[in-house]
């Protein structure tokens, strides 16, 4: 495990140097650990039917420091700047949506592969083994998580879809890990969606002439992108407006992850607190 995670580590070094006459440097990597839970974290209530109140919001947010299955969503959340920072599929970076989904369904089925020793583990009776089974399934489930927000950020989707909504909560989800949504990124690629050109990222393939992940890059109020402002949604960013849609489809994937195995919902409860839109790479 670990002589394969430092030759994918070479790998990368090699295969991401600047090309092209490039003089820019690569970030170096962030940590690969969340800081402390705080206020900046975003509260989900996966399993509620209806928005719930926020007067107990520092309570569940106290409970939630102790809880292992949340800490483990948002290490991973963390995690995937770090140790996949150079992987396009990881980011949606690089215009590369079929590796990025691919990589989605693969996260998905390692959770699936989880829960079913999990499952096991609790009839037998093993706590240990149940614990750590589920952990790693959430784990994998983060790492999802943070390639869905990502989509959001690092592509020109905001841009596509503001034109057509009248407030910011109605930017469509896409769902890419259902088939559903798989079906409308590829409409919304022959529309001309694309995300950002990373140079220290592979693999590449947008075709020439599309926007660097500096320009195109929407992880803050501060970029090119994140700081443009949307007179008739309330002149908002860019920024805010992605992040809007990141929380929406934060939730969503979350849904579909406690619906698909309650065994998750059961051991961790119906809260979770995440980021949205963590990348920590450098733009």
């Amino acid at each position: 495990m670990i002589s394969r995670l430092l030759l994918s580590l070479v790998v990368a070094y090699v295969c991401v140097q600047p090309t092209w006459g490039q003089t820019e440097k690569r970030p170096p990597a962030p940590p690969q650990e969340p800081p402390a839970l705080d206020n900046g974290a975003t509260l989900v209530c996966v399993l509620c039917d209806r928005p719930f109140l926020t007067s107990g919001h520092k309570e569940v947010m106290d409970k939630l420091v102790s809880n292992v299955y949340a800490q483990e969503l948002r290490r991973a959340l963390f995690y995937q700047d770090s140790i996949h920072q150079f992987e396009s599929k990881a980011h949606f970076d690089n215009c590369d949506f079929d590796s990025a989904t691919a990589y989605i369904d693969s996260l998905l089925n390692e959770a699936d592969g989880y829960v079913k020793a999990a499952g096991i583990a609790e009839k037998t009776g093993d706590k240990s083994a149940l614990e750590n089974s589920a952990k790693a399934a959430f784990f994998a489930i983060g790492q999802a998580l943070h390639a869905a927000q990502d989509f959001y950020a690092h592509s020109n989707y905001i841009e596509m879809s503001v034109a057509s909504v009248k407030d910011a909560t109605e930017i469509p989800v896409v769902p890419m890990w259902t088939q559903e949504g798989k079906v409308l990124l590829k409409q919304l690629r022959d529309k001309g969606l694309v995300s950002g050109y990373v140079f220290w990222g592979v693999p590449q393939k947008c075709a020439a002439g599309v926007k660097s992940h500096k320009e195109l890059a929407k992880d803050s109020e501060s970029t090119v992108s994140g700081k443009v402002r949307v007179p008739h949604l309330e002149n908002l960013s860019r920024f805010r407006l992605a992040v809007v849609a990141a929380r929406a489809a934060s939730s969503q994937l979350l849904r579909y992850a406690f619906k698909r195995w309650p065994l998750l919902a059961e051991l961790n409860g119906k809260y979770v607190a995440v980021e949205v839109l963590v990348d920590r790479r450098g733009l």
